[in-house]
């Protein structure tokens, strides 16, 4: 479960941000998910979509401009929103204390034309999100998730009466700033049992000032600078403050950044769901062929003894006179002057095991060369399955369809269907620096296509040295300083290096890239190549301009 910073202290900011709803009308309703809908609510002649989401992971309220796609066959629960909700007029809204909890209060016109007033009452908790529609009495008329008897012991089903969670939390937004100096806390987890809608980070951030009571009303009056950063656990997070935490993109409001945060989050998201399957597949492969090479290498060694066996039958051979059938035998090692205990299987004579031990030897000696090529062949295969995980960790949902569809052209998975479907090009990402574009392959489908038959010649290519990463091409036989430290940092970024510095790039043209010979075509070789070295980073490209 992903635990963010989406606190009532947040939500308390964000609200000032949705005043610009009020008075507005509920125009249309759009279900884009099982538990995600847009509210369209035109208010000053302006349309606004507002997200709300009541996913475990990624719960929140918002203003959004992204686009979604939506549900054509709408559950009933959004039918019942539509039938109760459209039209009316957004009077008001307010925060539930310091809590999570934003109530929408709705007035109109039902079909019978009776003035009403019902509540929408958005519960953004993480796991425990909900959505119920009340009356203005608070008779719950439905719920987006039932529970007879749900968190805080509240049960949450049609025609019982909502109570809002009960806590013996303090609400540090109705206090003053002298009212909280009165309460004694010693240390984060103190704050956090103390007042109700303080997340970690803020409670460290607090902490670490002399007057934690003072930082902590600083919050919640101060004026916001919405900000993506890094936790102290190394991983992306948000807030409305730094609250002295690395800082990666600044924003101009809560809802942009959240709009873009959960954007991506759900992008990633689905990505790694959908294509869950074929990760799993290539692990399972990595974990296949390092157990093979394991018992093939138990497998040379048996056969290392391949001498051995030519020696017995040799010694055995000298020997013929050996009539008797025995377990083992004693002869002397003409080539050290040495005696040898010699096993036999105790059925033969001395002649029959010493044409065994010859058969033994061939078939040892046949064997070392087969091993071999097998741990080569398995070693190629991890290889290429560890250049497959790579692409996949960093690709998107299109790119990872392309690298299942190499998976099954070469027979290592099955397509589930056999209508003939036709073949499309493998989508490039490309960019265009000084007049001239630069593409991008991601995966090995993308990677072939891009430098066997896209590529001219004399067009330039790059890719990081000696690792996993992108081919990358030039679309030009004339390069200037520009076109080789963008087309490198992009090398380095598509690259296993991408997170190292001073990375190795190097590059050459098209026409001195060779395939290797029974290897796949993703593998390659290279010669009069220069060598660039360059530190990745991605926010460089990330405002260049692509190209369609």
């Amino acid at each position: 479960m992903i635990k963010l910073s989406f606190d009532g202290l947040f939500l308390h900011h964000l609200k000032q941000e949705l005043q610009i709803l009020k008075s507005g009308r509920l125009v249309k309703i759009a279900e884009i998910g099982d538990t995600d809908f847009i509210f369209t609510i035109r208010s000053d002649k302006t349309n606004h979509q507002l997200m709300l989401s009541f996913a475990s992971d990624f719960a929140r309220v918002h203003l959004t401009e992204k686009k979604y796609d939506t549900s054509s066959h709408p559950k009933s629960f959004t039918m019942l929103l539509r039938k109760h909700l459209e039209g009316y007029f957004l009077k008001d809204f307010f925060q539930y204390e310091s809590d999570r909890i934003l109530v929408f209060m709705f007035t109109g016109y039902n079909e019978m034309r009776d003035y009403n007033q019902k509540y929408l009452i958005c519960e953004v908790m993480g796991r425990y999100s909900n959505l119920i529609l009340t009356t203005d009495t608070y008779s719950i008329i439905d719920v987006l998730k039932k529970d007879g008897v749900g968190e805080y012991n509240r049960t949450m089903l049609p025609n019982a009466i909502y109570r809002f969670p009960e806590t013996n939390k303090k609400n540090p937004l109705a206090r003053s700033l002298q009212s909280l100096q009165q309460d004694t806390v010693f240390s984060p987890k103190d704050l956090i049992a103390c007042y109700n809608g303080i997340s970690m980070l803020a409670a460290e951030y607090c902490f670490q000032t002399d007057a934690v009571h003072q930082t902590l009303y600083q919050l919640i009056h101060e004026t916001i600078h919405p900000v993506i950063l890094l936790n102290k656990n190394q991983k992306k997070d948000f807030y409305f403050q730094a609250c002295n935490n690395p800082v990666l993109e600044a924003y101009p409001s809560l809802s942009a950044l959240l709009d873009q945060f959960y954007y991506e989050a759900e992008k990633t998201y689905t990505i790694k769901q959908k294509t869950q399957d074929i990760g799993r597949f290539v692990d399972r492969q990595i974990l296949k062929n390092t157990h093979k090479i394991q018992k093939l290498n138990q497998e040379m060694l048996s056969a290392m003894h391949a001498d051995e066996y030519r020696l017995y039958g040799e010694l055995l051979m000298s020997y013929p006179h050996l009539k008797e059938k025995a377990a083992s035998v004693t002869v002397l090692n003409y080539y050290t002057h040495e005696m040898v205990l010699i096993p036999l299987d105790a059925k033969y004579d001395i002649i029959t095991n010493s044409q065994k031990y010859f058969k033994k030897y061939q078939k040892a000696k046949s064997a070392i060369h087969y091993i071999q090529e097998q741990i080569q062949k398995s070693k190629e295969e991890i290889e290429y399955f560890q250049l497959l995980q790579f692409q996949l960790n960093q690709c998107s949902l299109q790119d990872a369809m392309e690298i299942k569809q190499e998976l099954i052209n070469h027979k290592y998975m099955l397509a589930k269907t056999t209508k003939n479907v036709k073949k499309q090009k493998p989508h490039l990402l490309s960019y265009l620096i000084d007049d001239v574009v630069i593409s991008v392959g991601k995966n090995n489908l993308q990677n072939e296509y891009l430098t066997h038959k896209l590529a001219k010649p004399n067009d330039y290519w790059f890719h990081v040295k000696d690792a996993p990463g992108s081919h990358v091409v030039v679309h030009s036989d004339q390069l200037n300083e520009n076109l080789i430290r963008s087309a490198a940092m992009l090398a380095a970024c598509f690259s296993s290096y991408k997170d190292s510095s001073s990375v190795p790039v190097d590059y050459t043209q098209i026409r001195y890239i060779k395939k290797i010979p029974q290897r796949r075509s993703c593998f390659v070789t290279y010669s009069k190549q220069k060598t660039i070295f360059i530190d990745p980073n991605p926010q460089i490209f990330a405002t260049w301009k692509v190209k369609k």
